[in-house]
């Protein structure tokens, strides 16, 4: 008899108990989607996201033995994601040209294309722009194409159908070029253009800094710190104790500024083309999973 009632009695006792735990995550979990609503504001230069994974306890419990004997934590983690960025000011520009030629035949193509690539190279070089900062990116040799509707008569019916005729050849030559001093990207675009004449082409430009390693170790430090503020506020505000990290993973910084160049030649220079690089945003990005220790109040409150 006395066997049955300590039986009951501790089937009771690990009933209450484990409703206490469902409880406690039930808390913590709904409390933590409440909180992350906000949690992409509250930095004035990062932003991010967080998320959790842990079971609140009360804090009379002994807790983290076994789970993890690396890190010795059983009450899970809390992972946050956070970004920040750097503004520079850029140093260089790199910029791709070409030249494009159409005619009749591969030859006459390839010569213009050529001629006038030979012009554009020149005066870049006169520009300021040495030998080593120049190299050829691309050369393609492609048919001109144009679509005609042929007719094919039967004896008895018509057939029309639409067939692809060969009626030149493209060339495309193309160039990088860095550009050292920011201040005369401007002047080597208006020399290639001139001496490209109506076969120049700037399909892209892009803008850089040399110090730029510096700049996104810079942003790392400022994500990495704002990680761990973030999750510290968390911690404070819903009463578990922040452990020491157990993962990060960083992704990549954030790529320099692109701009589009459009240009109308004549036979001479006229207006100087304006360029305006502007600031490079170097980014970094972490996701930090700190360990939960366990709770500094009862789950009940």
């Amino acid at each position: 008899m006395s066997f049955s009632v300590r039986s009951n009695i501790a089937k009771s006792v690990m009933a209450a108990a484990l409703a206490l735990a469902v409880v406690g995550t039930a808390y913590a979990l709904a409390t933590m989607d409440r909180a992350n609503a906000s949690s992409t504001t509250d930095s004035p230069y990062a932003s991010g996201q967080i998320r959790a994974n842990y079971t609140m306890s009360d804090a009379s419990v002994p807790i983290g033995t076994q789970a993890n004997p690396a890190v010795g934590f059983t009450n899970g983690t809390v992972t946050v994601t956070r970004s920040a960025s750097v503004s520079i000011e850029p140093d260089h520009a790199v910029l791709n040209l070409g030249v494009e030629a159409v005619a009749a035949t591969v030859a006459a193509a390839r010569q213009t294309a050529a001629e006038r690539m030979t012009a554009v190279l020149d005066a870049v070089k006169e520009a300021g722009v040495s030998d080593d900062d120049i190299a050829t990116t691309m050369f393609e040799i492609a048919p001109e194409t144009q679509w005609e509707e042929v007719v094919v008569r039967l004896e008895d019916e018509t057939i029309r159908r639409n067939q692809s005729r060969i009626v030149g050849y493209s060339v495309r030559n193309g160039i990088k070029v860095t550009v050292r001093d920011i201040n005369t990207v401007g002047d080597v675009i208006d020399a290639a253009a001139v001496a490209g004449g109506d076969a120049f082409r700037v399909p892209q430009m892009d803008f850089g800094a040399s110090d730029r390693g510096s700049a996104a170790d810079q942003a790392r430090q400022l994500a990495a710190a704002d990680a761990r503020r973030v999750a510290q506020l968390y911690a404070d505000s819903l009463g578990f104790i922040l452990g020491p990290v157990v993962e990060m993973v960083e992704y990549g910084s954030g790529p320099a500024i692109r701009a589009s160049v459009e240009l109308a030649t004549d036979s001479g220079y006229g207006a100087s083309t304006p360029i305006i690089p502007g600031d490079l945003d170097v980014s970094a990005t972490v996701e930090v999973s700190f360990a939960i220790l366990g709770a500094t109040r009862p789950a009940s409150e």
